[in-house]
C-alpha cells in the first residue's frame, strides 16, 4: 500500500499477480494489500463487493484505488470460464467498476 502525502490523493493498494494462481490466492492477496498479512477483504465477489463500499479498512474519508501487477501473470490462472459465466478475472473487474473503484492492470 502506498499513502500519499497529500489528503486528496488517493490510497493505492497493490496486488501482487506473481501470488497470485487461484481464486482463494487473490483474497489472500487483496486482503494483505489492504489490512496486511493475513488480513480480510472479501472470500467471494459477494463479500469483495461489500469490502469496497468501505468499512473493511479502506480509508472512510479518502480516496482510493488498486493497482494489480503483473496481472497478465495471474490472469491464466484465473480465466476459466463456468457454465456459460465470465471468468473470474473478468468478474473481479466487473466487481471493481460496478462499486466505482479504480483497478489499474499492470
Amino acid at each position: 500500500m502506498t499513502r500519499n502525502p497529500s489528503e486528496g490523493s488517493p490510497v493505492i493498494y497493490r496486488i501482487d499477480g506473481r501470488k497470485i494462481k487461484s481464486p482463494s490466492d487473490f483474497y489472500r492477496e487483496i486482503g494483505s494489500a489492504v489490512n496486511g498479512r493475513g488480513g480480510y477483504f472479501g472470500r467471494n465477489l459477494d463479500a469483495l463487493a461489500d469490502c469496497l463500499r468501505g468499512g473493511f479498512g479502506t480509508p472512510d474519508k479518502r480516496p482510493y484505488e488498486f493497482e494489480w501487477q503483473h496481472s497478465a501473470l495471474s490472469q491464466r490462472y484465473l480465466t476459466e470460464s463456468l457454465h456459460g459465466k465470465p471468468s473470474l478475472f473478468d468478474a473481479i473487474q466487473d466487481v471493481f467498476n460496478d462499486a466505482g473503484v479504480q483497478l489499474r492492470l499492470t
